[in-house]
């Protein structure tokens, strides 16, 4: 019954003037287990969570990731990406699903990020966004961006910022559904090589904004845990993570004290490795 009520819930919200709330959040493993802190990040996820954050990326890469959201599969959230460096910087190519079959959104991007001398890196991602609905509902998409910036303060501090959609489109609906501007600002400032804090605000323009902070610490020869708290909505979350050479793994888990859990697995592999 539960589950049943939460999938109505999901369908009347998303069917209101508001859409692509979900399609836009957090992508990754290690971004999750850190309560979703991404803005000044420089993984692979980067493609997905701040464009400029993949431009230090050396090799060719790609990367998949599902987030089980409350542990409802209608709720699931699947992504794929890969990166490819190239002279002047590099581009990304993502693809991400959220929904189930009766009601998805769906969003492709490219991306292309390079680096400003050796503290500043800026990315640009060009988004499409295509919702699908069954019964005699109309499909709707919509085309949009996405930018953001990084600068090394110092060697271990790092500011973040980014946007989505700054140009505020909307879906050519009666009710001109609106795709929500989303804004990003934070840091990350390792203490030593094995200790990693990072925080961040986000402003989403239809509703209040949400305070996160994350913590990530080397345990032992590049196994990682993580820890995190966000506050609206109220998630605390870890997680752990194993870079092996060519192959990183990262597992989370998320809860919502009205709610329950939501797990996730992300894999990135390493294609081929750039001298």
């Amino acid at each position: 019954m539960k589950r049943l009520f939460l999938i109505w819930l999901f369908i009347v919200l998303s069917s209101t003037n508001l859409m692509a709330y979900d399609i836009m959040q957090a992508v990754g493993g290690r971004t999750l287990s850190l309560s979703n802190c991404s803005v000044a990040l420089n993984d692979f996820w980067s493609c997905f969570n701040n464009p400029a954050g993949f431009a230090s990326q050396e090799h060719i890469t790609a990367g998949i990731s599902y987030h089980n959201k409350f542990m409802l599969k209608e709720l699931g959230h699947k992504n794929i990406g890969l990166i490819l460096p190239l002279n002047i910087g590099s581009i990304a190519i993502t693809a991400s699903q959220f929904g189930y079959k009766h009601y998805n959104e769906n969003i492709i991007g490219i991306s292309c990020a390079r680096s400003f001398g050796p503290n500043l890196r800026i990315g640009l991602k060009l988004d499409y966004l295509f919702f699908k609905f069954s019964g005699n509902y109309k499909n709707k998409s919509v085309t949009t961006f996405e930018i953001g910036m990084q600068y090394n303060i110092s060697e271990s501090l790092c500011l973040g910022a980014y946007v989505f959609n700054p140009i505020n489109v909307k879906l050519n609906t009666l009710e001109r559904d609106k795709i929500p501007i989303i804004m990003r600002l934070g840091f990350s400032y390792y203490v030593n090589k094995e200790f990693l804090i990072t925080s961040e605000i986000e402003e989403n323009f239809e509703y209040n904004f949400s305070y996160r902070f994350g913590i990530e610490y080397c345990i032992y020869n590049k196994v990682f845990v993580r820890s995190g708290f966000q506050l609206n909505p109220e998630l605390f979350t870890f997680g752990i993570g194993y870079d092996y050479n060519r192959f990183v793994v990262d597992v989370s888990a998320q809860m919502n004290q009205r709610l329950g859990a939501s797990l996730s697995c992300s894999f990135v592999f390493i294609i081929k490795q750039i001298a």
